[in-house]
């Protein structure tokens, strides 16, 4: 079986000059792991609520992974899929993967079957690792099955903590095995070490394959602009099922920065890991740093962390300014990411709190951003807003096996068009001001909801707010409201009213209809699915 590759390459002359600046080098994630356990092997990894693993003990597993995989018969340039949780288990295995030379295949906690074939095929994945079988899912016998459909899917490896199938294998007795398999041919920067997918189950799945130049510049280059020390303890939210949980990953371990773990989040969970390990980064989407802000459960302050990093959808301010009333001792700042192009921009943690709440910072080092005309591709002046365009050193080369998306996504100057419409200040900051598909076209009038939807999630009552557009025989479309309250709270429709109007809202942009759901429908990285929420309100018309 060929080793997967993208169908569209870097141009020569790009890697040449992202080589020749110093963006990529030659390091591979085994040389990041070996540098730590030589250079301080007792020193913490992983913190978890379980325990902490030292940067020795993590590297030592890995190995014994790695040749694990080996003696399985897979190979250099073979993907293996995994599912599972904020978990040791999981970087483990992506380090044990990445030793031996293979390709790491994310697949987000729910998914089941009918969402995850498509993947494994399009990754030509040769085995999958689950977590061990619970009351509410069965995932070995959800691999196992799969193999069916998956032709090329010879292995399922479960975690521990529960029953292993017999013809299933092992994780714990992976991280156990025989450290002496030789890696004859371990993996070069320039060969795939990470397979990640934005678009779930589309009959061509977006699939981006990282190399190891791009994927660890970004997390070299990233934690530089944020000032990431061995001192600091890096709390990440986001699941390691995203590129956004993977990137903060990188970050810490080019630093030597131990990971505190948060295996999914729930706000209870949140403020113990906190609380306990007291972290001095900390990443987050804004839902689970709003909805534990609201939950009335953290009753003091975050005094350890220095700085909090919100992304992974637009930001409402007034969490971010939330946030950081929590914060004696820290900011609140952001980024801008894509599994496309990862993590492209940072605030300056000495930015003023405009540029903090309100923009996702500038371009760090090696990366260039751009707004161009959505109807006519023209690039526009600083201030003037549209669709956001971004090149440089960590911009994927293409989509794995998707010729059209490659086509689409790309300018004839090489610049990624985002999909995010964006206003680019005289100072490089970027702010996202909605997406292109997300604007309502009321009666030829074009609606951006996304100043909307922030000030809405800053009433007291409200932890979530998101605006979808529901047809309308003479207008088009409309706006309807959805929101999501805090324990306790209501809110009407009139009260509503009176909130835009008080804060200045034309009327014009006003939403035409309240719905108040029990919980938001979103994907895996916590972003509302905007689409679900306009088949809501077409069928309750």
């Amino acid at each position: 079986m060929a080793p997967l590759r993208a169908d569209r390459d870097f141009a020569p002359e790009d890697v040449e000059a992202f080589l020749k600046a110093g963006y990529w080098n030659d390091d591979t994630l085994g040389d990041w792991l070996r540098h730590w356990s030589e250079e301080d092997p007792d020193g913490p990894q992983i913190i978890g609520l379980e325990g902490t693993l030292t940067n020795l003990e993590v590297y030592d597993r890995a190995q014994r992974m790695a040749g694990a995989l080996l003696s399985m018969g897979i190979v250099k340039g073979q993907a293996v899929g995994i599912q599972m949780a904020n978990t040791p288990e999981f970087i483990i295995t992506y380090y044990g993967i990445a030793l031996m030379g293979g390709v790491l295949l994310t697949m987000h906690m729910p998914y089941r079957a009918p969402e995850m074939a498509p993947l494994l095929n399009h990754g030509r994945a040769v085995a999958v690792v689950c977590e061990p079988a619970t009351e509410k899912y069965n995932a070995p016998d959800t691999m196992r099955e799969l193999k069916r459909v998956v032709p090329t899917l010879e292995h399922v490896i479960v975690g521990p903590g529960g029953f292993v199938p017999d013809d299933c294998v092992s994780l714990a007795g992976m991280f156990q095995a025989d450290p002496g398999i030789e890696i004859s041919d371990p993996p070069h920067a320039a060969d795939p070490v990470l397979l990640c997918f934005t678009s779930g189950t589309a009959a061509a799945p977006k699939a981006v394959l990282r190399n190891y130049h791009s994927a660890l510049a970004n997390g070299r280059i990233y934690g530089e602009a944020i000032n990431i020390g061995r001192h600091d303890r890096i709390m990440v939210v986001p699941p390691f099922s995203h590129v956004f949980g993977l990137c903060c990953l990188h970050s810490g371990l080019a630093y030597g920065a131990p990971t505190v773990l948060l295996r999914a989040f729930s706000p209870e969970l949140f403020v113990e890991v906190v609380e306990r390990h007291q972290p001095t980064l900390l990443f987050s989407s804004p839902a689970p740093v709003a909805a534990t802000l609201k939950s009335g459960l953290l009753t003091g302050d975050l005094v350890s962390v220095r700085q909090a990093v919100l992304a992974g959808s637009i930001v409402p301010p007034a969490v971010s300014q939330a946030l950081e009333d929590r914060m004696p001792n820290g900011k609140v700042g952001g980024l801008f990411g894509m599994t496309e192009i990862i993590l492209t921009t940072a605030t300056p943690l000495e930015g003023s709190i405009d540029e903090r709440h309100h923009s996702t910072g500038r371009p760090v080092r090696g990366m260039e951003v751009r707004v161009t005309s959505p109807e006519s591709g023209q690039v526009l002046k600083a201030g003037e807003e549209g669709e956001l365009e971004i090149r440089g050193y960590s911009v994927m080369s293409g989509y794995l096996n998707n010729t059209q998306a490659n086509a689409d996504a790309f300018t004839e100057d090489n610049f990624f068009k985002t999909g995010d419409l964006a206003i680019v200040d005289v100072d490089q900051n970027v702010r996202i001001t909605g997406r292109v598909k997300d604007i309502i076209n009321r009666g030829g009038v074009k609606i951006n909801p996304t100043d909307i939807e922030n000030l809405i999630a800053a009433h007291p009552a409200v932890t979530l707010a998101a605006i979808a557009p529901m047809g309308d025989d003479i207008m088009g479309e409309k706006a309807c409201l959805f929101v999501t309250l805090a324990p306790d709270a209501s809110l009407t429709f009139d009260q509503m009213i009176d909130y835009l109007s008080a804060s200045g809202i034309a009327k014009l942009r006003w939403p035409e209809r309240l719905e108040i759901v029990d919980d938001m429908p979103m994907t895996p990285t916590k972003k509302v699915m905007k689409h679900v929420l306009t088949g809501m309100v077409s069928s309750s018309s």
